[in-house]
């Protein structure tokens, strides 16, 4: 991404700033250097430029501290740029009545000019402008200080800043909130999140499954020995019935009563049939429900339901201004609403309606039928009930004339179903599925397969989720680990390239001490050749560091970034002076200097012996707050000499 400063404005700010509009060019020049007096507002420019680009919050009292005077009420400061090659303005608009600052971004590419309140900024440039890294491009000379100060962390937080290592900390943050989202969804389930909690979930699934598995065993050897049961009760009464029917006399009237059991078996089936037919008419149900229907009928028919309700919507639709749609309604659409009702009324609805009507108009039953079917019912189970009775008191007499065999087989099934009806309620209570049987015979998970089936899938459940949760929590902090080690071996590598770089160039800028940075920390850790580890270091020496760290760490950063600084030189010999005029200014591809008099000696005059990409501007007062600008080296030089 390439950056460029191509101007900036204030108005109604104190010192010079009161109206000042400085123009670098639409294609600014490399270097700039704007010569500005004490005073006529260099220090408040610099902040003024950190703050909007930034987008720092300002308190009131820093706010009001900037008014021009007492009659202003208002004041604004903007930043030009230049982002690839597209122009931006960004704005800091000041209340000095509230003490508020707003901040706007200005898009002139866009209609309207595409003002637009806060940072609309494309996500990149949103990153980069932030305090820490717009502090590095727009130079406080306290920095300089701060870089080499080893308990600060300026130094490694400008590295990882700038080549956004500090991306790789909200991928981190990322994981961590996946992994809490995670958790949060498995305590729906189950809060067991640790060893200890997986292990009881472990033992309770276990227990579910070895219960389920004898439970089956249960229901397998109970159907079982249910079925052998079965076979040998039909065996022995098929035996008891050869027998029985030895007796001619005995088998006669037997055969009598099967037949006739036969007879009353479909009779009562036909009766049963009738009467569920008439449980699906209402009218036949209760006399009650019988009138209330055919009432029913009656108004369908003598209101003309549903067709009038459906008719008259469309009626009143044609008579409205706009159709539900929202197109407005004209004589064409009123007329074609009303022509082609009859082909969008709800046929379909209309269809059961009328079938229904049809049925209660046409019925001709009446509540007595369902009595009647059920009586004739009831009539035919007893005649079937005496039917058994009389068999078993014909083959009861038969047994007891002595007959010792028959004796012994009527022993041997009632004893068979003596086991059987344990046997089949066992099997009823393990297999039913039948949610009022289960209340009635008080059934759990623990003596029903069904529900023991649903506790074993639920605890399986709760311990799947609590393993993958544990799981995942534990290859979130792993892939944390990597991350943040990939974060460290890749602010090791940026650091030692950035410090080799910055050593190169504090060998042709410090001649008369060899210092160089022996280790890129939270600071600079200096070492000279003559003393070996250096703790201290001189105004001038501190700049003249500060100079060759940040160049090395811009010059190879992903973005191109204007270098912005405020008295470059101040605080720096002649000599060190014009190592720095000489060397810096090739790092950058803009460079824009805020110089005073005092500093063309060995500074701003190495910048004369340069034939093209340098622009002189001077800024001049002229009372009242407001100031003149000067272009061109001739007046640079010029108010130089009337200042001297």
């Amino acid at each position: 991404m390439d950056i460029r400063l191509t101007g900036w404005r204030s108005k109604n700010i104190r010192g010079g700033l009161r109206d000042i509009d400085i123009d670098l060019g639409a294609d600014p020049a490399r270097w700039t250097l704007v010569q500005m007096p004490n005073g006529t507002g260099k220090t408040t420019t610099m902040d003024l430029l950190r703050w909007t680009l930034a987008s720092e919050g300002l308190p009131s009292s820093v706010v009001r501290s900037l008014r021009a005077d007492d009659d202003v009420e208002t004041g604004l400061f903007e930043v030009r740029l230049l982002i690839n090659g597209r122009p931006m303005r960004l704005q800091l608009e000041l209340d000095f009545r509230d003490g508020s600052a707003t901040y706007w971004t200005v898009r002139e590419q866009e209609r309207g000019g595409g003002r637009e309140e806060g940072r609309a900024l494309p996500n990149d440039l949103r990153d980069l402008l932030k305090p820490t890294l717009t502090e590095l491009f727009v130079f406080n000379g306290e920095l300089a200080t701060q870089i080499l100060d080893l308990k600060k962390d300026k130094a490694a937080g400008a590295v990882r800043a700038l080549y956004r290592l500090d991306t790789l900390d909200a991928v981190e943050s990322v994981i961590r909130r996946l992994v809490e989202q995670e958790q949060r969804r498995a305590a729906s389930i189950t809060t067991a999140k640790e060893k200890r909690g997986i292990t009881q979930l472990q033992t309770a699934y276990d227990e579910a499954r070895t219960i389920f598995s004898k439970l089956e065993q249960q229901e397998s050897v109970t159907s079982a020995r249910l079925a052998t049961l079965e076979q040998e009760r039909q065996r022995l009464r098929a035996e008891y019935e050869r027998r029985i029917s030895q007796d001619a006399e005995i088998r006669g009237q037997l055969e009598v009563i099967d037949a006739r059991r036969v007879e009353v078996d479909a009779i009562a089936n036909d009766y049963s049939q009738r009467a569920m037919e008439i449980l699906r008419r209402p009218t036949q149900l209760h006399q009650r429900l019988f009138d209330r229907l055919s009432l029913l009928g009656g108004k369908l028919y003598e209101l003309k339901l549903p067709e009038t309700i459906s008719r008259e919507f469309f009626n009143e639709l044609a008579e409205r201004e706009f159709c539900i749609c929202g197109r407005p309604i004209g004589h064409d659409e009123k007329h074609t609403i009303l022509n082609d009702a009859d082909r969008f009324l709800a046929q379909d609805q209309i269809a059961v309606i009328n079938q229904m009507k049809l049925a209660l108009r046409a019925n001709t039953d009446t509540p007595e039928a369902l009595m009647d079917a059920v009586g004739e019912l009831q009539r035919q189970l007893k005649e079937r009930q005496r039917l058994l009775a009389e068999r078993d008191r014909l083959t009861a007499s038969k047994a007891g004339e002595d007959d010792e065999i028959l004796r012994s087989l009527q022993g041997k099934m009632r004893e068979c179903e003596d086991e059987i009806g344990p046997l089949s309620t066992l099997l009823e209570r393990l297999t039913t599925k039948d949610p009022a049987r289960r209340v009635l015979l008080k059934l759990n998970w623990e003596n029903n397969l069904a529900l023991c089936d649903g506790e074993v899938k639920q605890r399986k459940l709760k311990l799947e989720t609590a393993t993958q949760t544990r799981t995942f929590g534990l290859q979130g902090e792993k892939l944390a680990a990597i991350v943040d080690e990939t974060a460290n071996a890749a602010l090791d590598i940026l650091r030692e390239r950035v410090r080799l770089s910055t050593n190169e160039k504090l060998h042709q800028i410090l001649k008369n001490e060899k210092i160089v940075v022996a280790k890129i920390g939270g600071g600079l850790e200096l070492r000279s050749e003559a003393l070996g580890s250096k703790r201290g270091a001189s105004e001038g020496q501190k700049l003249s560091i500060a100079y060759a760290f940040l160049t090395s760490l811009l010059a190879e950063a992903p973005y191109k970034l204007p270098f912005i600084v405020d008295s470059p030189a101040v605080s720096l010999d002649t000599e060190v002076r014009r190592e720095v005029g000489d060397l810096i200014p090739d790092y950058f591809g803009q460079m824009v200097m805020f110089v005073i008099s005092s500093e063309r000696a060995g500074f701003a005059d190495a910048f004369y012996a340069r034939p093209n990409g340098v622009r002189y501007l001077t800024v001049v007062p002229q009372g009242g707050g407001t100031v003149r600008i000067d272009d061109g080296i001739e007046a640079f030089k010029a108010f130089h000499g009337r200042e001297n």
